[in-house]
């Protein structure tokens, strides 16, 4: 059944007409320069969501409140990080504190990133706000 979620999942809400943005080969630097902040928001959507999906397999099944309840810090010196659902499902945003030098505002994704990750060779999707407000998909790869 999760299989069928996650083959399902990436489709649903999802607008067509926003680009997607392949994660360059490792070690290889990316032709769109998004695509950089793409990468480091994407490795800590990763990372955070690994964490609450650990929290719930120890904890019953029971998602976390709260990122304080899981332990985890909702600043770093250049991020913010938020928990929210869709549905059921966990959901992880991470935001620069900066504007400075980026082109994304932000990153989200939820538990399905886990899941693309365990599929795709260590590649999984995120959803990012662009500086102008829109909304693009990028693929990155697992930190």
């Amino acid at each position: 059944m999760a299989l069928a979620l996650a083959a399902a999942l990436p489709g649903c809400g999802s607008d067509e007409a926003a680009p997607k943005t392949k994660a360059p080969a490792k070690g290889e630097a990316p032709a769109d320069p998004a695509q950089a902040d793409a990468q480091a928001l994407g490795a800590e959507v990763f990372d955070i969501m690994d964490r609450v999906v650990a929290y719930k397999a120890s904890h019953q099944g029971r998602l976390p409140t709260s990122f304080r309840q899981a332990g985890i810090d909702t600043l770093t010196a250049t991020t913010t990080r938020g928990l929210s659902r869709v549905g059921g499902d966990p959901q992880v945003t991470i935001r620069f504190r900066r504007m400075d030098g980026h082109q994304l505002e932000s990153c989200s994704g939820t538990n399905v990133v886990i899941e693309q990750s365990m599929m795709n060779e260590g590649t999984f999707e995120v959803q990012c706000v662009v500086a102008d407000g829109a909304t693009r998909t990028f693929t990155v790869r697992r930190p």
